[in-house]
């Protein structure tokens, strides 16, 4: 990991808090015996990552996580929380894994 430095303290509980759903989703859910996480940290913004090497979600479900439908409470959670700090969350995932994509600005907080 690239050293990213401090960031607000309300940016740091949202990662925190979405890293852990989305690892609580990839271990009861994926099938995978690992995950990656990534943290990128640009004048703006802050980019994570958190990815598996699982099973995937059906593409019937993904389709509705797509339309922002909540197809559970541990997805529609981490969007709220990326929401509420003015981010975006993004889920893309294949038979080969599920990757969520979340950035939060940081404009305004430092």
């Amino acid at each position: 990991m690239d050293e990213i430095g401090r960031l607000p303290r309300d940016v740091e509980i949202t990662l925190f808090r979405i890293i852990q759903e989305a690892l609580t989703n990839a271990h009861r859910h994926s099938g995978s015996a690992r995950a990656e996480i990534r943290i990128i940290r640009d004048p703006r913004d802050v980019h994570l990552h958190v990815s598996d090497f699982g099973r995937g979600i059906p593409h019937e479900s993904l389709d509705l996580i797509s339309e922002g439908a909540s197809v559970g409470v541990g997805i529609a959670g981490m969007r709220e929380r990326a929401r509420q700090l003015g981010g975006t969350l993004k889920v893309a995932s294949s038979s080969s894994g599920t990757t969520i994509t979340v950035m939060l600005p940081l404009r305004d907080r430092m």
